[in-house]
């Protein structure tokens, strides 16, 4: 689980896959002239090169429609020839059979798969045996893996996240076994170090010594490992158990919202007119671009960009091209917006990671503004200023930090900056409560194993009793 995740298809690679957009388009208004005069409340735009065309996605109050760059062409529905040509982008290798998929597989498990059905998986006859998913309907790569991914998700996620699709496939039947799971790891956890403390005390009152009384090699170690790590076995137990609880509103109350959504951060849809920048002249300038989507940040319109297989958020509330990058005044503005005049705002720009901001990998954007507020939730932001992307917290998310993150992978910063520390301190837990909790088992099993025969020995006494007394009672 620490080195190896459930097997995801890259987002690099599909932006590696995808053609570039071509030099010569039409302009935004011609294509938003085909829209019906009733329905032109627009709320967002993407262009993309598919099959040979420019196809504009354009999303409204109620509708979702697909125009062709070229306005006299009509859209190319997706073929056989078309999945094919998308496969060997993929994969040069030879097919050895195509399943077509009308429901998930474990490989596919979440609710956003089902509106893809049915998708084709591929099985290819090559060195690392991998595995292609593409959707039917809209010739989009959903997922790809290949042997040793998915070993390692049948050694690690799967089990531990009980990723299995006949629980997985209902997302609140899944949560709560993960949960019941968690709390039974809990109890026995306690219960265990309640033992192992019991049996110590009693020890020190019969003969004053420290120590454990078992001689035998599984029951002294499971007892010694038992008290040294048991505490670490009851906060995996704990925090499993609440990985996709919230920490109760009984336990630290929300005043406002639990999550900021993007939509409540970067406000609303502005207006066609307000990109001052031409799309077309992104393309002149890049060549390399893949995809452009028409976003926005409270009333600066944004051209979100796929160049190569990187994204790059450009302001277009000017004629020249320019990478975003949100100055402290426009933040400031989108936050009062949000809190209205709840609590003092203060505001930072950061340049390292933080507790509450970081990641092992270091993957998280820097630098980040950093903004705080006086309020009854404490709230805290962390927004990239080149995409207006944020992260939200409030205490009751803070404290949930601790309880899953610090606590289940001791992604603490103390700890992440120290590596090799850090390596060595989930190894010796992980190894450890491994040992503790088979030994454990192998234990249990060896008692329950001794009752029944001290059971079976009784019955057969008890048995051979009565026949002796029933042949004296004869004679």
């Amino acid at each position: 689980m620490i080195y190896h995740s459930f097997p995801n298809v890259d987002q690099i690679q599909i932006y590696e896959k995808r053609d570039a957009l071509p030099s010569s388009l039409p302009g935004i208004h011609t294509i938003l002239a085909q829209l019906p005069e009733s329905d032109n409340k627009v709320r967002n735009i993407k262009v993309r090169n598919f099959q040979g065309q420019s196809l504009f996605s354009i999303k409204t109050k109620d509708s979702l429609y697909t125009i062709c760059g070229d306005t006299i062409q009509s859209i190319k529905p997706v073929t056989q020839a078309t999945i094919d040509n998308i496969v060997k982008k993929w994969v040069d290798a030879p097919i050895i059979k195509v399943d077509t998929l009308n429901e998930r597989d474990i490989w596919i498990m979440y609710s956003r798969y089902e509106k893809e059905m049915p998708i084709y998986k591929f099985y290819f006859n090559d060195e690392e045996k991998h595995q292609l998913y593409i959707s039917s309907r809209t010739g989009e790569v959903q997922q790809f893996t290949n042997c040793e991914q998915r070993f390692w998700a049948w050694v690690g996620a799967i089990p531990h996240k009980f990723y299995v699709p006949a629980l997985r496939k209902n997302t609140d039947t899944w949560i709560l076994s993960l949960t019941i799971g968690g709390i039974i790891a809990l109890i026995t956890a306690i219960s265990g170090i309640y033992t192992g403390v019991y049996v110590l005390c009693k020890r020190y009152k019969k003969k004053r010594k420290i120590g454990t009384p078992y001689k035998k090699y599984w029951y002294k170690w499971h007892h010694i490992l038992g008290l040294i790590l048991g505490s670490f076995l009851i906060t995996f137990a704990f925090s499993g158990a609440m990985a996709l609880q919230r920490i109760p509103q009984w336990v630290i109350k929300t005043h406002g919202d639990y999550r900021v959504t993007d939509s409540q951060l970067r406000g609303k849809p502005l207006a066609i007119d307000a990109y001052i920048l031409d799309y077309r002249a992104i393309i002149s300038e890049y060549g390399d671009v893949k995809t452009i989507e028409w976003s926005y940040f409270q009333d600066i319109p944004i051209y979100n960009i796929v160049r190569g297989n990187k994204e790059v958020s450009i302001n277009a509330s000017t004629p020249n091209i320019k990478e975003l990058y949100l100055s402290q005044s426009q933040i400031e503005k989108a936050i009062c917006r949000v809190h209205k005049d709840n609590g003092t705002l203060t505001l930072s720009l950061i340049n390292e990671y933080e507790e509450y901001y970081m990641s092992r990998e270091n993957n998280l954007p820097l630098p980040v503004y950093k903004v705080e507020i006086d309020n009854a939730d404490n709230s805290l932001y962390y927004i990239n200023p080149k995409t207006g992307d944020f992260k939200y917290l409030n205490q009751n998310r803070k404290a949930k930090k601790w309880v899953f993150s610090g606590l289940h992978y001791l992604n603490i910063k103390w700890l992440v900056e120290h590596p090799v520390l850090w390596t060595i301190a989930i190894w010796i837990l992980c190894i450890g409560g491994s040992f503790i909790s088979l030994s454990g088992v192998c234990l249990g099993i060896k008692y329950i194993r001794r009752k029944i025969r001290s059971f079976g020995y009784k019955l057969r006494k008890t048995r051979s009793w009565k026949y002796r007394k029933k042949r004296q009672g004869l004679n």
